[in-house]
C-alpha cells in the first residue's frame, strides 16, 4: 500500500493597506523634524540678521559715494553692486530669518535656493569691489572712498561666506537625506490565513474509472487487487 502524504501548514500574514500608509507619514514627520535641527544649527535666525545689516550698510554706503562723487565714479558704484546686491543680501538674510523661526520644508527649500543665488551674487560684488579698489587707488580718488570700497568688499566677502553657510546647512535639511530607503514594517495588528494539509492520492487507471471500480481499489498487472 502506497501512501503519498505531504504537507506542512503554512501560514501568510496580511497587512492591512492604512497601517502602512499611516507609519509611512509617522517616519516621515519624524525624519523632519530631525532635519529641521540640523538646519537650526545653523543659527539661521542670527545669519539672517547680519546678512539683512550687510545689506543696508552696503545700499547706505553704496548712495553715500554715488551723491558725493561727481567727477570720477567707482567701479563698484558706477556698476550698481551695492544697489543690487544689498537687495539680494536682505531678501535671503529675511527669508533665513523666516526659515529659522518656522522650520517647514517649503521655507527651508526656498531659503537654500535663495541663498545658494545670494552666494553668486556675493562673489561676483566681492570681484567688482576687489577691481574697483584697485582702479580708485590708481586713480587717486582719495583715502575715504578707498577705504569704503574696502568695507563694502569686506561685507561683501563676509555676506558670500554666510551665504554658503546657510545653503550648506539648508542642504543637509531638505536635500542629502531624499535618497534615504525607509522600510515599513507590518502592523501588529495581521491577519493570519492557514492553509489546511492536503492529502495527495494516486490517479486510478482510466480503464478501471470506465468500469466503475471504486477510486481505492484496482488490479494490478499479475492481476492481484491493489487498495491504497
Amino acid at each position: 500500500m502506497t501512501t503519498l502524504q505531504g504537507i506542512e501548514q503554512t501560514t501568510i500574514e496580511v497587512a492591512p493597506g492604512g497601517a502602512q500608509t499611516s507609519e509611512r507619514s509617522i517616519v516621515r514627520s519624524q525624519k523632519w523634524k530631525e532635519n529641521a535641527e540640523k538646519f537650526l544649527k545653523g543659527e539661521p535666525k542670527v545669519l539672517g540678521v547680519v546678512q539683512v545689516m550687510i545689506g543696508l550698510i552696503n545700499l547706505s554706503l553704496g548712495m553715500i559715494m554715488k551723491n558725493t562723487i561727481h567727477s570720477f565714479l567707482p567701479l563698484s558704484v558706477y556698476t550698481w553692486a551695492p544697489v543690487w546686491g544689498s537687495i539680494m543680501f536682505i531678501l535671503s538674510g529675511s527669508l533665513s530669518i523666516a526659515a529659522g523661526a518656522r522650520t517647514t520644508e517649503d521655507l527651508v527649500t526656498s531659503s537654500l535656493s535663495l541663498n545658494t543665488i545670494s552666494s553668486v551674487v556675493a562673489a561676483a560684488t566681492s570681484v567688482i569691489s576687489v577691481i574697483s579698489v584697485v582702479i580708485s587707488a590708481s586713480n587717486y580718488l582719495g583715502e575715504i572712498f578707498v577705504g569704503i570700497d574696502v568695507l563694502m568688499l569686506i561685507l561683501n566677502t563676509l555676506e558670500f561666506c554666510i551665504a554658503v553657510s546657510v545653503s550648506a546647512f539648508g542642504c543637509k535639511a531638505s536635500c542629502c537625506n531624499s535618497s534615504e530607503i525607509v522600510v515599513i514594517l507590518p502592523s501588529n495588528h495581521s491577519v493570519s490565513a492557514a492553509v489546511p494539509p492536503m492529502l495527495l492520492q494516486p490517479l486510478v487507471p482510466p480503464v478501471y474509472q470506465e468500469k466503475g471500480v471504486p477510486e481505492n481499489l484496482y488490479k494490478n498487472s499479475t492481476g492481484e487487487r491493489v487498495q491504497f
